[in-house]
């Protein structure tokens, strides 16, 4: 085929999408062939979106015409993706194999993160086997995480994903605003003596995480071994040796605090599940990294998800991403999600310092969906905003109530409800949606899920020339609150 400038594809699909109507569920005389693909346990039906074979391959070009595979290829290879800060994103290095170097500025990383993984290793196997001790002989028996954002969506979503496998000595609290009341709940049932806090600050600078931090100092109070009630993750070690922690875990400015899910960032779901499993997710991750890189478009699933976000989004103009999951394992996915999409695509300045003239992330928001149905599920059935969807459920669930209603909400949103005896009975349908089956929580199935959503995101930013991997909103708020000196109390 000749090679066509992204401009011409672009308006091309505009064109095209003046004749979407004519691939919805109400207007094929039979089921739609060959809208699915699978990969590392995961599988995509897109058969209820609103494109032709036609319409994938205008997608496809269009993915082609940005170069999208050498975006992936430039990625995982450490060049500088994050243009505006002008370094790498390394987030694949973090579950990446040994056996191939990664270079950054003259130096392998990969000697890094391996140290890390084995340091990781040796804490997770002293606090699993009672050889992690508190400042009163007394082998830890609670875990709690310190942290916010990044620090704290990801392992949260992981602790609940694979609470299966965690161990049932040890409890997992959380806690991450400065709400008073936050620290005080998650520390009421719980003894100093015996209790661990994971600090994860990426800059150690964080307001709320060393509000927490301090208050967490204050609990535990002035005894001996102190220390060993403290471990800290970040890529500024001294500033937590200031704060007299001394068991460090690294992380690197060439990773992003919402890319962090497979770092030391994720400690507390290593304690939990054993390195063993925590390195099985780490590989499932990885598998999906080499699922991306070498699958062709039209099987591969993080670019389908990107290109039909693309095309509802853009030319369908349906800005909001509905993320409904169907296993009550993944109740706390969306939160993560809305972190890394919409933290990261929701830009309105391209990499070239100009004002973007085309929608770019859209608002993501969801959650388990049977709750949806006692909620806002008539507003999505007979409601005026526009909405396409991700259906998520679990295969190990096939014959149970969960999943048949996961495919009764389907059914209605796509085909309709027709009218009887009066229009208020009348539902359109139409909803333009995917429906991803998992095959299990296993670890494995866990990190090839989040991978599979970070690399859809980076395939959006490649496409719409923006950059996923800073956040100038976020920053110059941090920047402002310091101009004004509203300082806290630590």
């Amino acid at each position: 085929m000749k090679e066509q400038s992204m401009d011409s594809l672009w308006n091309a699909l505009k064109d095209h999408a003046t004749t979407s109507y004519l691939y919805t569920p109400k207007h094929l005389n039979s089921p739609r062939k060959g809208f699915n693909a699978s990969s590392c346990d995961i599988q995509l039906d897109y058969t209820h979106q609103h494109v032709s074979s036609e319409t994938m391959e205008l997608l496809f070009d269009l993915a082609d015409s940005c170069h999208l595979r050498e975006r992936f290829k430039a990625l995982m290879r450490g060049d500088n993706v994050n243009l505006s800060e002008n370094k790498p994103a390394l987030h694949t290095a973090l579950r990446a194999s040994s056996d191939k170097p990664i270079m950054v500025n003259g130096h392998n990383i990969m000697l890094d993160v391996l140290a890390a993984r084995d340091k990781m290793q040796g804490i997770v196997e002293q606090i699993r086997s009672k050889c992690w001790l508190g400042f009163s002989g007394k082998p830890v028996t609670d875990i709690v995480n310190i942290g916010i954002g990044g620090s704290d969506l990801g392992p949260r979503f992981a602790i609940s994903a694979l609470a299966d496998f965690a161990s049932a000595h040890l409890g997992y609290h959380f806690i991450s605003d400065a709400d008073p009341i936050s620290f005080e709940s998650a520390v009421e049932h719980l003894h100093p003596e015996t209790t661990l806090f994971i600090i994860s600050s990426k800059s150690f600078t964080t307001q709320e995480t060393l509000y927490n931090a301090k208050k967490a100092m204050d609990w535990i109070g002035e005894v001996p071994h102190r220390d060993k009630h403290f471990i800290a993750v970040t890529a500024r070690p001294k500033l937590a040796a200031q704060l007299g922690i001394t068991t460090v875990l690294p992380i690197w400015d060439w990773v992003g605090g919402r890319y962090s899910f497979c770092s030391a960032i994720n400690l507390i779901t290593a304690i939990a599940i054993g390195y063993e499993k925590f390195s099985q997710m780490l590989a499932g991750a990885n598998a999906m990294d080499q699922h991306v890189l070498e699958s062709d478009f039209s099987t591969n699933l993080p670019v389908l998800l990107a290109l039909l976000g693309i095309w509802n989004n853009n030319f369908l103009s349906i800005h909001n991403l509905l993320i409904l999951t169907y296993t009550k394992r993944l109740e706390k996915f969306v939160p993560y999600i809305q972190q890394l999409d919409m933290e990261s695509n929701g830009k309105s300045i391209d990499n070239h310092g100009k004002t973007v003239n085309h929608a770019t992330g859209p608002i993501v928001w969801g959650g388990p969906g049977n709750q949806a149905q006692h909620s806002y599920y008539q507003l999505l059935c007979q409601g005026t905003h526009k909405v396409t969807a991700d259906f998520i459920s679990l295969n190990a669930h096939q014959g149970q109530i969960i999943n048949a209603m996961c495919d009764a909400k389907i059914s209605v949103l796509t085909t309709g409800v027709q009218a009887q005896n009066n229009t208020h009975s009348l539902i359109l349908g139409n909803v333009p949606l995917n429906h991803l089956r998992i095959s299990d929580y296993s670890p494995s199935t866990v990190g090839a899920l989040i991978a599979l959503y970070e690399h859809k995101v980076f395939a959006q930013s490649v496409i719409w020339g923006i950059n996923p991997f800073d956040q100038p909103g976020i920053d110059s708020a941090k920047r402002n609150r310091k101009e004004h000196k509203e300082k806290l109390p630590l």
